[in-house]
This record gives C-alpha cells, structure tokens and sequence, in this order.
C-alpha cells in the first residue's frame, strides 16, 4: 500500500519540523552564495588584498584587472585588459619581475600601502605612503587604477598614484604621452620584449625629449624614428583616423600627445607599440590593427623603422622563416643582453657572415645566429625551432632592414 503525504503550507506534515530547522542553514547558504566577493567591486579597500583568480572591475564593467599567464610560462603579472575581449593586458605592473605560480596577493596594507606580495620574493610595492593613511584603490572605467587617500568620511582626499603615469606598450584614450615639466615624470610607452613576455622590449615611444613637438620612437635608447612637428606630419598622420580625435598639449606645466574617441564607438580603442616596433591603432570595422609611422607610408607593416642595407647586403636579400635545424651551434648571446627578436635580426643584418638567425626561448626571447660555415636542414616537425634564414635569389626589392623580413615588394 501507498503512503499518503498529507502538507500544509508546502510542508509535508511528517517533516515540518526537520523542514523548519533546516530552512535557516539553506538561507544562509544561498546568501552566501549572492553575497558581494573580491569579483564583484571595482575598488579594493583598506586591508583588503586580491588574490591569484579575483578580479575587479570597473563600474561598467568595461575593464578588469587581476592575475594573468601569458603564453605557456607559469609565471603570473598584474595587469588590467579589456572585459569584454579578454585580449593581451593593456597595462603590466610588474613587467621585470614575474610571479612564479599563483601566490601573486595585491593588498592595501594597514598602513595604506598599495604592494603586490608572493611566496618566493620580497613585496613590489606600487605606492608607498609617506604616513599612515586611510587609502583604497579603485579600476576606473577609463582603465585608470588609482590609489586615493580618504577623508574620514569616506569622501576623497586626494589621489596618491594612478596607473595612468606608469604606462607600459599601450595607450588608452585620456592618457598622456609627453612630460610633466613640474614633476619631471615622463610619459611613454615601451614595448614588450616578445608576444608573449611583457618585460621591457626594444622599443620606446614618446615626445622628443629635445623640445620639439613630435613623437619619437627609441630603439635600444637611440632615436631612429620620428614623427615630424605636430602641426604638419602628425596631424596628417593621424587625419584617417576619424573615430579618434588627436590633440597636442603645451603650457608651462607639461607637454603631451593624447586622444579621445567618440562615445558611440563600438571597438575597444587603443594604440600600442609592439614588439617589432609598430605603432598599432585599433580602428572599427576592422578585423586588424592599422599601422602608422609616417605621412609617406601609413600602412608600412613591418615598424617605423628606416635605415639603409649595410653594404654587404643586397636589396634582393630576404629572410624566410623555416621549421628545421642547422648544421652547427651557432653563436649565442646572453641572457643578460635581454635580446628581443627585431634585437637578434639587426645584430644577423649587421653581421656580414651571418646566414641565419633565430630566437633562443620558447617564448621569442633570445637570440642566436650562424655564420656562413653553417648549413641548414629543413624538417616540419613540432619540437623544432623556427629560424630565420637568409635568401640572396628571391624575386623581392627591399628598402631597408625590416623589409628584409616580410615586407618586400615582389615583382609580378
């Protein structure tokens, strides 16, 4: 025979009483649930710290800033990206000093302190306070985290730090490029040193520290390109890009290049300098970046880089990339040099015996090459590196050192 459940009010009446006890511990649970996290705050108060996995993000959520593992490595940075395209990380706080695993904590220190802390090494500290303060830090929805000191009534004081002076390859709209003339801060971006590793790279853009009002770009702390006073060649420069709107700054306080975009624009705007030394601008309806270097070659995709061939390289020389080995070790920088990949190519280029050149690391950092004794053997398989080997019988007219990558003009 089938039991017979009789309930009143939804509760079976055999198991009212166990219902009515257990109801309590299912109401805290789901308020638990529901109650707001680390994820869930664009601020991170006072004796609070961000773990490894949380995140903030800003008001609107437009952007986020937590832990990241570029490439395969497993090494974690700080650094804030866009939310919705959870593309590369548009600012890097510890960019020479990675985090190895997931022991990475940003905190706010009772003090008021703002410092990145982990397992193995001694805290990196972002903002250090002159005297105890009440501060908090919060990801605005410019992409912007700062640092404030609070009244004692929650109100701001003032803000101590921004992320906005501390840029790292890219530039977001409301950031400065230039100098602040009272402070000597300087405003610039620098490249990553590969795709994949965001320490400081080859590159470096920013105002003409020699007074002019152009932008310049630095390779390896040697100025190699510039863009031509504001009035004439920038502003031609940057005329096609119709969705940004490029001013130049100058008064007795500072000096500065900057960009605003209109607030219908459907892409997340940016302008980033990477790793070979492109300057990329981020346009809409497009699935790739632009590249703008000068008013004569607005869409040269191999850098801004113009130099002449070293005599002993032929405008018909070109470097093709291949899957093989060579035939001998060939001659190996140090880890100290720091080499990018742009780095290792000009050191081949400038070597007249150098056949071959290619990247020490997984990762595209490094740098060895091999001279003419060396031959080389191409095999398509995976655990073998790509090198870059030097053609002197292709159909292709180079200009110049970056051309004799990829970017040759072929004859039809």
């Amino acid at each position: 025979m089938k039991q017979l459940v009789l309930y009143h009010n939804c509760c079976p009446l055999m198991n009212c009483k166990a219902r009515i006890l257990f109801f309590p511990w299912l109401l805290c649970f789901f308020l638990l649930m529901i109650s707001p996290s680390r994820s869930d705050t664009d601020t991170l108060a006072q004796g609070q710290e961000l773990k490894d996995g949380d995140n903030l993000f800003s008001a609107s959520g437009l952007f986020k800033l937590g832990f990241f593992k570029p490439g395969h490595a497993n090494t974690s940075y700080l650094g804030i990206w866009y939310n919705a395209n959870n593309e590369k990380a548009v600012w890097v706080a510890n960019r020479d000093t990675p985090i190895f695993g997931n022991s990475g904590t940003l905190r706010v220190d009772d003090h008021g302190n703002l410092k990145l802390s982990y397992s193995q090494g001694d805290s990196i500290v972002l903002y250090s306070v002159q005297a105890a303060s009440n501060t908090s830090a919060v990801l605005l929805d410019t992409g912007n985290f700062v640092l404030r000191e609070l009244n004692p009534d929650g109100s701001i004081k003032q803000e101590l730090w921004q992320s906005f002076d501390s840029p790292s390859d890219t530039l977001l709209p409301k950031m400065k490029l230039g100098i602040n003339k009272k402070s000597g801060l300087s405003w610039s971006l620098t490249s990553w040193i590969s795709d994949e590793v965001p320490a400081l790279g080859s590159f470096t853009l920013g105002m003409d520290p020699n007074g002019r009002n152009q932008m310049a770009i630095w390779w390896r702390g040697n100025i190699y390109w510039n863009s031509g006073p504001w009035e004439n060649s920038l502003v031609k420069m940057f005329d096609k890009f119709s969705d940004y709107r490029f001013s130049y700054i100058s008064n007795e306080n500072e000096t500065y290049f900057t960009y605003a975009v209109s607030k219908d624009i459907t892409i997340f705007p940016r302008l980033t300098l990477n790793e070979k030394g492109e300057m990329l601008v981020f346009l809409p309806d497009s699935t790739f970046p632009q590249v703008s270097c000068s008013t004569s070659a607005p869409t040269l995709r191999a850098g801004c880089v113009e130099q002449k061939l070293p005599k002993c390289r032929s405008p018909r020389d070109k470097f093709v990339s291949k899957m093989g080995l060579m035939s001998a070790y060939g001659f190996t920088f140090g880890k100290s040099d720091n080499l990018s990949l742009s780095d290792c190519r000009v050191l081949c280029l400038k070597n007249c015996s150098c056949v071959a050149y290619a990247s020490t690391n997984d990762d595209g950092t490094g740098c060895e090459i091999w001279s003419k004794d060396s031959s080389f053997t191409e095999q398509n398989r995976k655990e073998l590196r790509s090198i870059f080997i030097i053609d002197t019988k292709s159909e292709c007219l180079c200009k110049n050192l970056v051309d004799m990558v990829d970017n040759c003009v072929w004859r039809g």
